[in-house]
């Protein structure tokens, strides 16, 4: 049974359904994507939402990598340009894009990073709270010990 993930703000309890589908995605890749290297290097994001119809509806993607990037276009001219796209930012695009839907709740299997999608998240899905497993500063393994790679964390929080 996977833990229950953080949440901001504090106290609040996830909707199991985004765990689910998220471990669920990971499971159905080709090939799967539970390895240590692949825990590590793709964040998954599932977002809770109520369709025009007023179903709540789960909305599952990866990151795109750097190496996906690279692969598709080649080098960026200088190495600060070189970044993936962020799972959550897909996602905030798709329902930007979309606004007959309303989003509940957000998961993210590593805390929305501080410089761009924590404040894009605040900005465009105010209220909505967002969960999740991995933060560098605060995930502890099932013997209390302070683990510092997102893999490792996400093989604990799974219970892989």
């Amino acid at each position: 049974m996977p833990r229950m993930p953080s949440s901001r703000p504090d106290g609040l309890k996830c909707d199991q359904r985004l765990v689910v589908e998220a471990i669920a995605y990971r499971r159905t890749c080709n090939p799967p994507l539970l390895s240590l290297e692949a825990l590590g290097k793709i964040n998954v994001t599932a977002w809770l939402y109520l369709d025009e119809l007023g179903v709540k509806r789960v909305k599952v993607n990866p990151n795109i990598t750097i190496v996906q990037i690279r692969e598709e276009f080649g080098r960026a001219p200088t190495r600060d340009a070189e970044t993936g796209i962020h799972s959550e930012g897909i996602a905030a695009q798709f329902f930007k894009e979309n606004q007959r839907f309303r989003v509940l709740q957000i998961f993210s299997e590593r805390i929305p990073c501080k410089k761009m999608c924590a404040p894009m998240l605040n900005h465009y899905f105010s209220g909505v709270p967002w969960f999740y497993y991995y933060d560098r500063a605060s995930w502890h393994g099932n013997e209390g010990e302070l683990i510092k790679r997102a893999g490792e964390a996400l093989k604990v929080a799974y219970g892989l």
